[in-house]
């Protein structure tokens, strides 16, 4: 297709707000190879965006930070930092998206934002919700996340880091039955840490 027809496939298809390029080539039922040549051509004319790999936003729709993180790696979801914060638990505000997947880690840098991935195994990969294309952990999944990530797998933080984050969140928000119940499906470590705290 050319540029034009292009601008409007994407005008016409404005509920959606990202293509892969298995998408593309059953929407438009051309063969990939093709397929990408001409979308490396509408990325060069500045027609359209490539996200990630194989992955391209509509610029008639174009979908926000947190949807694009959802598709950089997959599966995945919201937690950690930027969990608690958007759920109003952190008072700090965060600016690096923290994720976490059954995938390897990896950091996303762009110019819009840094997505930070944190490989979980698949018996914790759960205590998310979804709210339209995003996942986001529950605030108290979102906690357990932090403590076991950074403190008991990663050893990133110390005891006196966590406990000191601790006094910039709104703990009232966070239902602190359903923490300790979350809590016995993490290592003793992790149960450890909220025994000291509460």
């Amino acid at each position: 297709m050319k540029s034009d027809e292009w601008l409007r496939f994407f005008k016409q298809h404005t509920d959606k707000k990202l293509f892969s390029l298995s998408d593309l080539s059953q929407l438009t039922e051309e063969d990939k190879s093709s397929l990408s040549v001409q979308l490396t051509r509408l990325v060069k004319a500045g027609l359209v965006k490539r996200i990630a790999y194989r992955w391209y936003e509509n610029p008639f729709a174009p979908p926000s930070l947190e949807e694009i993180s959802m598709v950089l790696r997959y599966p995945s979801y919201l937690s950690m930092e930027y969990a608690l914060s958007k759920h109003g638990i952190l008072s700090q505000t965060t600016y690096t998206l923290t994720l976490v997947t059954t995938k390897l880690p990896y950091t996303y840098r762009t110019e819009k934002a840094v997505y930070e991935y944190h490989q979980i195994h698949e018996d914790l990969f759960w205590g998310y919700r979804k709210i339209g294309m995003i996942n986001i952990a529950e605030p108290e999944k979102a906690l357990l996340d932090l403590i076991y990530i950074r403190y008991v797998k990663n050893k990133d933080m110390k005891a006196f880091g966590i406990k000191s984050l601790f006094d910039d969140m709104y703990i009232d928000e966070i239902s602190i039955e359903k923490l300790f119940m979350y809590s016995e499906k993490f290592p003793s470590k992790t149960r450890g840490i909220l025994h000291e705290i509460f």
